[in-house]
């Protein structure tokens, strides 16, 4: 069982042409009968994380996953993760990649969770580190968006050289305060910026320190506002949360979720940099 009683059988997912899996079992209750189509209509994602290093004999390995918000009701989908060469630089610009050889491996999803709207699906990869920088592609075949970010089923990333540092890059308060005009700043703009760098450079890691999103909306046009617009601090002690609040909180936090990790150039980012996010007040509040 892991940590969210989960039951999972694995394979390590190395290189070569293995095949971890993880299983479909996962909280909630989402639909029973299964699609028998092979598009896999997502919601938000994907989003690649970061977990930690490992050193197993002589061999250090990079370990993340990889997270999809997809409709309920569709067949486990299945990752594949495959080796694109070392990265040559010259001049902190990125010139080519140079071929290792083919080397792949295929990961199947883990569902985490699942109801009427959503599935989570979790993709535990895990690669070898070598004497020089490399560049790694994943691709989720069938995939459908059905938001506006890059319709590629993939993805790639950068990992260091087994005896280098990372290259990192921190970031907080990504968002707006509540009545700014998002469109005259021209939404998240700045993760343009951290794109361009990336792809002159590319980040190994990516550290949110917090306020990844801002949610503070929940209070003012969400369903707590007719807490907030209560005056008296008593009546708004004694306010009832109850189950529909609850719900629709939920619903709201979601949506808002969905919308802004969808967001471009923020959503590339996310695909392509591996994260590591801590929340603060605006993330949930």
């Amino acid at each position: 069982m892991d940590e969210m009683g989960c039951s999972y059988t694995h394979t390590p997912n190395g290189i070569d042409g293995q095949h971890a899996t993880e299983g479909v079992n996962g909280y909630g209750q989402g639909p029973q009968n299964v699609s028998a189509g092979d598009a896999l209509e997502v919601l938000c994602g994907p989003l690649l994380n970061y977990q930690r290093m490992s050193n197993e004999g002589n061999q250090v390995f990079w370990h993340g996953s990889v997270l999809i918000v997809a409709k309920p009701g569709q067949k486990q989908p299945q990752l594949e993760l495959a080796d694109a060469g070392t990265v040559a630089q010259k001049n902190s610009t990125i010139k080519g990649i140079f071929s290792r050889g083919p080397k792949s491996t295929k990961v199947d999803g883990l569902k985490l969770y699942a109801d009427p709207g959503k599935a989570f699906w979790r993709f535990t990869i895990q690669v070898p580190l070598a004497t020089t920088e490399a560049r790694w592609q994943y691709t989720i075949p069938g995939l459908h968006f059905l938001s506006g970010v890059s319709s590629s089923p993939s993805r790639t990333f950068v990992v260091p050289a087994a005896q280098d540092s990372m290259r990192i890059m921190f970031h907080s308060c990504n968002g707006f305060s509540v009545g700014t005009d998002e469109d005259f700043w021209s939404g998240p703009a700045l993760w343009n910026d951290v794109l361009r760098t990336h792809d002159q450079k590319a980040f190994h890691v990516m550290i949110g320190g917090g306020d990844q999103i801002y949610n503070d909306s929940v209070r003012v046009k969400g369903p707590l506002k007719p807490w907030t617009d209560l005056q008296n601090p008593k009546k708004r002690r004694d306010f009832p949360f109850d189950e529909k609040m609850r719900a629709e909180c939920d619903a709201y936090y979601f949506e808002n979720y969905v919308r802004w990790y969808s967001t471009e150039p923020f959503a590339t980012a996310n695909s392509q940099i591996p994260q590591i996010n801590i929340w603060d007040d605006h993330d949930s509040k």
